[in-house]
């Protein structure tokens, strides 16, 4: 039943309604096309299924749909056995105070930010900066990226002015966002975010000496996959000259993650990034003698 022999039959008799008389062909005999417009959608096979309630399970995901949108996808795969669980990874080069995935607030947030991208629509964002300030500012999202090294999502915006013109590039943490108004306004032109990226670089970029040791050229380039940089070998040393090109406004998290690699990246300049470098090192040691 599965033969040409008896599935042609079916399709040209009419029987199998999915074919439709064209004209006639050559020597005489009739020619058919297909009355399918679009590819019929495949079911999910049972591996495509598996994989599906297991990434399902992660927080993250979620954010990127409605609560009924989860409601209705844990109901079709309530009889369907993950293919993983999140128990089963061990992240142990992931800091510990990622964003709060499961709070209501962040999800709002979240949810908000996605519709303002997709509209190019003006938000009001009161922020908790890293220097505990509370500012709030017209902002035009433009796009989300996520560090997996920090567990947190950041948003790439620009800065709207009253007259509704574009200022400048700002990164903002997620989790720092205390409250998001939507204006309903949204502009007619999208900005050129990459343009905006390279135009907020600082002009001196951080130079970093980097040793071969416990793997440290691997791990920093693995580390700093987000930074635009350049990597040169230093001759027969064994050494790397590492140029990272980072916005100001990253500028304190940039130190941070560069001193946690400890004696196998050097900090050669520029001259204030090294006085910081300086500071906090004098601050951790003023710390360790009160202990």
């Amino acid at each position: 039943e599965e033969s040409a022999l008896s599935i042609v039959p079916k399709l040209v008799s009419g029987e199998w309604n999915l074919l439709e008389r064209s004209g006639e062909g050559n020597p005489g005999r009739p020619l058919f096309r297909s009355r399918v417009k679009a590819p019929a959608p495949l079911p999910l096979t049972k591996l495509q299924r598996s994989w599906l309630k297991a990434i399902s399970a992660d927080p993250r995901f979620r954010l990127f749909f409605t609560d009924e949108e989860c409601r209705e996808l844990d109901q079709d795969l309530k009889d369907i056995q993950p293919l993983f669980y999140p128990e089963d990874f061990s992240y142990f080069d992931r800091y510990s105070d990622g964003d709060g995935y499961t709070l209501d607030s962040y999800r709002q947030h979240f949810k908000t930010i996605l519709e303002g991208i997709r509209e190019n629509r003006i938000l009001v964002i009161d922020y908790f900066s890293a220097k505990n300030h509370l500012t709030a500012s017209r902002y035009l999202p433009c796009r989300l990226e996520y560090s997996a090294k920090d567990d947190k999502f950041r948003l790439m915006a620009v800065r709207v002015r009253n007259d509704n013109s574009l200022s400048r590039l700002t990164i903002l943490n997620l989790s720092r966002i205390m409250r998001i108004q939507d204006t309903g306004l949204s502009l007619e032109i999208r900005p050129d975010i990459d343009a905006y990226l390279e135009h907020s670089l600082c002009q001196e970029p951080v130079l970093l000496e980097i040793s071969n040791e416990r793997n440290a050229l691997e791990r920093t380039m693995l580390h700093f996959a987000c930074y635009q940089k350049r990597t040169e070998k230093l001759g027969d040393s064994g050494k790397y000259l590492c140029r990272i090109y980072y916005s100001r406004d990253v500028e304190t998290e940039l130190l941070i993650q560069i001193l946690s690699f400890g004696p196998v990246v050097k900090v050669l300049g520029p001259d204030n990034f090294l006085k910081q470098v300086r500071e906090r090192v004098e601050m951790q040691q003023r710390l360790l003698k009160m202990c």
